[in-house]
């Protein structure tokens, strides 16, 4: 009876509960940040455990699919000397040689050599991309550097989108003061043209990305120190980077 009862009470003590499988992301407007709800995403797009090597394979990728592959190495099949012998085969005393165009000569020329175009971008299978996605965006997220943007209505002089009233760099040394972000890199990801938000942000250079969400990579996640996406633009991926595997 005393084994039965201690039994019970171990393993109502140490049972393991269920994890959500969601996770509760504050919707702020723009430009003061304010929270003003909630949200819930699936758990495996802003919770996802951190996998350093599927980071460094998209971002490997990436940066293989980037290359433009325009470099030239100039070979002999390119001739751009005489194809003429530099000087009789017999009778010289002096041991035979070639045309101009030989690589053995310092002429400039390889014997083997990349020719543009060049196709450097490697394959990934979509499934690893995808996580490596999710990994990114819930790294900034436990670290507290992910905001999202929207809601349903804002008050005066804010909005539900990144973007200013004016298209003046004014507003946008204003916003990062006001915030602490001078030092900061910026990533802002919208749903569609921000006009506003592009022109103010021209005067700071690298420090300041504003991207459409098609465009968005892993290594713009990894780059930057704080994020505002858009409520619409996390939405959409959602949709391309969890809906599609519901199994990973």
């Amino acid at each position: 009876m005393f084994r039965q009862i201690s039994r019970r009470i171990s393993s109502s003590a140490f049972s393991v509960g269920t994890p959500a499988e969601f996770t509760l992301a504050s919707i702020r407007t723009f430009p003061s940040l304010e929270p003003h709800t909630m949200k819930v995403y699936p758990r495996k797009f802003l919770d996802h455990p951190l996998r350093r090597d599927l980071l460094w394979s998209a971002v490997i990728y990436e940066a293989d699919c980037a290359r433009v592959g325009s470099g030239y190495v100039p070979t002999k099949a390119d001739s751009p000397f005489s194809n003429r012998k530099l000087r009789p085969q017999k009778g010289t005393g002096r041991a035979r040689v070639g045309d101009a165009n030989s690589p053995t000569r310092d002429n400039g020329l390889k014997a083997h050599g990349i020719k543009a175009p060049h196709d450097w971008s490697t394959k990934l299978p979509l499934k690893v991309y995808s996580r490596a996605f999710r990994t990114a965006l819930s790294d900034q997220y436990r670290n507290g550097r992910l905001y999202v943007i929207g809601g349903e209505s804002a008050g005066e002089h804010e909005f539900t989108r990144a973007d200013f009233a004016y298209a003046y760099p004014e507003q946008m040394r204003r916003f990062v003061e006001h915030h602490g972000l001078e030092r900061l890199n910026l990533l802002f990801v919208v749903d569609g043209h921000r006009e506003q938000l592009v022109s103010a942000a021209a005067d700071m250079g690298k420090k300041c990305d504003v991207l459409v969400k098609e465009c968005v990579e892993v290594r713009d996640i990894l780059r930057a120190n704080r994020i505002f996406v858009e409520e619409s633009a996390m939405n959409w991926f959602v949709s391309r980077y969890v809906d599609m595997w519901p199994g990973i």
